[in-house]
């Protein structure tokens, strides 16, 4: 093979086979052959270098965004047995750094104006709709259904046995839907939890929006609540639809704590009744491994409940606040993210190119 000097531009350049068809490879080359081909040719040659460069670009920004998911799950998630520690051994899921711990009333803020990428959600939220938040589909069934009902001492119906049908006129009417947006009128819009409790309560037409709490005179009982807002109105839901319905007087112990503290203070006698969520029971309380069915998850907390702790679970009331793995809508489609799965795909796939 033998070097030339080309007399107008002084550029080496040498000859060449390729598939034994001479190329002359200098700067001008591939101007030239280009110009010879027909437009056809040119246009899918463009296409092709397009391609590349964008799949090249995608490559580069999934590599700059490798291992860097900012993860935050409240305090609840991070210690129960249905909640990341659970999650990670059913998905095999591994961050490459720990999640952070957050408050779950800050977290959907956090996660909507870009401060974390992922936190545990609840599912009737409000928040989802109104942050354009995205609910990652749990496509290996790990989270057990959370129906809500109220649970109340057997020793509380037995001194108030018509609560049992009273409190049962709730069952079934409150839907994921309902629920997401009476926790977005609190939460977004800013509405009293106590107006939010007697609109719905009007609504279904088992309160009038005028009516007054009775005289008391039959004694009293107590409803609690755990700490967020779904909770808080539940147990007002509870409170207003008892006080409205009877000589009951009710007292309020809403925004008590957690799901512990909550079954403890029923357990001693310091509430009479507080909504609970199927799941939890299930698994948080009881300690059973999960179970996707919720009649079946319905009917061993019911059972056992019971038989334990002389606790009775009502009527469900509708909907199902499941947990779920919650990501900004656009940043889950620019990832190609919709499922718990396909989180676990690209988290494992950009770490291992760190």
């Amino acid at each position: 093979m033998r070097a030339c000097k080309t007399r107008k531009t002084g550029i080496l350049h040498r000859k060449t086979k390729i598939n034994n068809v001479p190329f002359v490879l200098n700067t001008l080359s591939l101007k030239n052959v280009m110009n010879k081909m027909p437009i056809q040719i040119r246009i899918l040659i463009i296409i092709a270098v397009i391609a590349v460069l964008t799949g090249t670009m995608t490559i580069l920004q999934h590599k700059d965004e490798s291992g860097t998911l900012k993860i935050a799950f409240g305090a609840e998630f991070l210690t129960r047995p249905d909640g990341y520690d659970g999650l990670s051994r059913h998905y095999d899921l591994r961050f490459k750094s720990e999640p952070k711990q957050m408050i779950d009333g800050l977290m959907y803020k956090a996660l909507a104006n870009g401060s974390v990428d992922i936190i545990n959600g609840f599912y009737t939220d409000g928040r989802i709709t109104a942050y354009d938040l995205f609910c990652l589909q749990d496509d290996k069934n790990f989270f057990p259904p959370y129906y809500a009902a109220p649970l109340i001492r057997k020793e509380t119906l037995k001194r108030y046995p018509h609560l049992e049908q009273l409190l049962n006129t709730l069952a079934g009417k409150i839907s994921n839907e309902t629920m997401r947006k009476l926790n977005f009128d609190v939460d977004d819009t800013g509405f009293r939890v106590e107006d939010v409790a007697r609109g719905f309560l009007a609504k279904v037409d088992l309160v009038p929006l005028d009516a007054r709490p009775r005289n008391g005179s039959a004694g009293s009982i107590t409803v609690g609540s755990k700490e967020f807002t779904e909770q808080e109105i539940l147990g007002e839901i509870i409170a207003i639809l008892i006080e409205c319905n009877s000589d009951i007087k009710v007292v309020r112990k809403l925004n008590l704590g957690g799901t512990i503290i909550c079954f403890n203070a029923l357990k001693a006698g310091d509430l009479d009744i507080y909504p609970e969520y199927t799941g939890t029971g299930l698994v948080n309380i009881l300690k059973h491994d999960v179970i996707s069915d919720p009649k079946k998850v319905y009917d061993i907390v019911s059972r056992q409940f019971e038989s334990q702790y002389d606790m009775l679970w009502l009527k469900p009331l509708g909907f199902n606040n499941t947990y779920t793995l919650t990501m900004r809508a656009e940043h889950a489609k620019r990832l190609r993210i919709r499922s718990i799965s396909d989180l676990v795909r690209y988290v494992n796939l950009n770490q291992s190119k760190d």
